[in-house]
């Protein structure tokens, strides 16, 4: 297996910077995921590793050895496109069998093919050429040619979008197959929150061609360091209200929030975002009396309640704040109808305080 590094790439098209200095560390073996809104970098940043694209300056380093000047089928590198790239006049078995060509043995060619139609089921699919193809079944196609190859790296742009819910999951799962029954390291880029959180080791958040935030999917989702990157992961996405701090406490009382002391954070005087996760609303009443975590409580008005799958998607408001709530279904014998008030609280540790003037998390911030 291989480590990819990147050390301060920068790329310009013309005047529009691409990459800013980028940095990245993808250790041997990880699952890799680079979120972040389209024209972010992303995919800059795939072809830098793959050799499509070369850096104006900084490097590319797999397993320590620097390849930013090294050409695309020097790599151990396999790349599958957002749009596939399958030649129109072959079948899937040629595609598959051309992949493999030239990169390992004869002898092995046949057991490479075996299992890579295995691993991605598309047996029935051999004789089809890609215009007889489904968008998953093109997909799965593309998946298995890379399968195929057996890489140490495997970069995949975007290559779940624009299918139907159950054929990516179905492919969500295949590719975290792929991902531990072959040895390799995988980099994966898409815009999906949801799906970095499903299927990454690591999910590193790019804005403006830089790396913001790289951490474990539960610590990028319950401390992001960024409003930028709060808003890149979660669905329903986090809730925002704006508040002033004034010599150090978070004057949130003007919005109708309570507090079982004084919310704090490590600046004295700035406007603030205040954050908080659809899934950090705790109902009053559903809560042990003996619970005594800090926490924030108050009292909004039900504005709608939708039942998506196991969960309760109840939007409130509370003056003039908007907000939406994500409950356990049972919850519901305690919702009031329409325009009735249901007590709540969140603990401060799920708080999340952002200056707005720099758009970074505010620490220290507590409840005492």
């Amino acid at each position: 297996m291989t480590s990819v590094h990147l050390c301060g790439l920068h790329k310009s098209f013309g005047d529009q910077v691409v990459l800013d200095n980028l940095d990245l560390a993808a250790e041997s073996g990880s699952y890799v995921v680079l979120l972040g809104p389209s024209g972010c970098g992303k995919t800059t940043t795939l072809r830098m590793i793959a050799g499509l694209d070369h850096p104006g300056s900084g490097q590319v380093l797999m397993a320590g050895v620097d390849v930013s000047k090294v050409p695309p089928r020097k790599r151990d590198v396999s790349m599958v496109f957002q749009n596939d790239g399958l030649y129109p006049h072959l079948n899937v078995e040629q595609m598959i069998r051309l992949a493999i060509r030239g990169r390992c043995p004869a002898s092995e060619v046949d057991s490479r093919f075996s299992e890579a139609v295995s691993m991605t089921g598309i047996a029935k699919l051999l004789r089809k050429t890609p215009r007889q193809l489904s968008g998953g079944e093109l997909r799965r196609a593309a998946i298995a040619s890379a399968v195929a190859r057996q890489t140490a790296v495997r970069l995949l742009d975007e290559p779940l979008a624009a299918l139907d819910v159950t054929v990516r999951q179905q492919l969500q799962n295949d590719l975290l197959q792929w991902h531990r029954a072959v040895p390799g390291t995988t980099i994966h880029v898409t815009h999906d929150g949801s799906e970095a959180m499903r299927v990454a080791d690591q999910i590193a958040v790019m804005s403006g061609g830089r790396i913001m935030q790289i951490g474990k999917p539960d610590m990028v989702y319950e401390e992001p360091q960024t409003i930028a990157v709060a808003n890149s992961i979660g669905t329903p996405t986090m809730n925002w209200l704006e508040a002033e701090v004034v010599d150090g406490v978070v004057q949130i009382d003007r919005a109708g929030l309570t507090a079982g002391g004084t919310l704090r954070v490590g600046t004295r005087d700035e406007t603030v975002a205040v954050g908080v996760r659809p899934t950090a609303f705790l109902v009053s009443e559903c809560v042990e009396q003996k619970f005594d975590m800090p926490c924030l409580d108050f009292r909004p008005k039900v504005r709608d309640c939708r039942t998506v799958e196991d969960s309760l998607e109840v939007a409130f408001s509370l003056n003039d704040w908007l907000f939406t709530a994500v409950f356990d279904r049972s919850a519901q014998r305690y919702l009031p109808s329409v325009g009735g008030t249901l007590p709540l609280r969140v603990p401060a540790s799920r708080v999340h305080v952002f200056s707005r003037l720099t758009g970074q998390r505010l620490r220290e911030h507590d409840v005492g």
